[in-house]
């Protein structure tokens, strides 16, 4: 089964129902890359959902997805989709790789995506819209598995923690998210640990 073309009306019922027709529990990369092709042999290149969207909708669904590996896929994705078109995200390149951000390069890569989601959306650019609100994602989900990896020092590990939380409250409430960070970074709880961090 390369790519399915069945009677789904949406992006979203076709993703379940390559889903279901795969009759896989676990989502990985193998899986998302047939979903992928599907939605391209039914809707187009230009519809073609990033591997992150793609998991949340199944995760909805009920599906197990081994999340390191849809991380990576979705990051490697990603970069391949700013290499094809570097104009749209020259901004954000390489803000979101899969490495430890410092909270003040957190801060830097969430006004980014911010001026970048304000401009989309006064524009109604869609797609831009949704890819960076995966970027956001993508971002989230490595501070938080990197905020649960013991290879790295507990302050590192609560500084990931807090990024997660940062970029939390960013997809959920971006146009409040600079005053909220501002109360944040003044509470008694962010300067005892973070003082020196900004």
């Amino acid at each position: 089964m390369k790519g399915t073309r069945t009677n789904a009306r949406t992006k979203r019922d076709l993703i379940i129902a390559t889903w279901n027709l795969l009759d896989r529990s676990a989502v990985g990369e193998p899986e998302l890359r047939r979903i992928q092709e599907s939605l391209r042999v039914q809707f187009g290149d230009g519809a073609v959902e990033g591997p992150a969207a793609i998991a949340r909708i199944l995760a909805d669904e009920g599906a197990e997805l081994r999340h390191p590996e849809v991380i990576e896929f979705d990051s490697r994705w990603r970069e391949a989709q700013i290499k094809s078109n570097p104009r749209r995200f020259r901004k954000l390149k390489g803000e979101a790789a899969p490495r430890p951000l410092r909270l003040k390069q957190a801060e830097t890569l969430i006004k980014r995506l911010e001026e970048l989601r304000s401009k989309s959306s006064r524009s109604g650019n869609k797609t831009t819209l949704e890819r960076t609100r995966e970027r956001a994602v993508v971002a989230r989900q490595v501070a938080q598995s990197l905020a649960r990896n013991h290879s790295l020092d507990q302050g590192r590990r609560a500084e990931q923690a807090e990024i997660a939380e940062w970029l939390a409250v960013w997809l959920q409430t971006p146009n409040l998210f600079a005053e909220w960070l501002e109360l944040r970074k003044r509470s008694a709880d962010f300067r005892e640990k973070f003082d020196e961090a900004c």
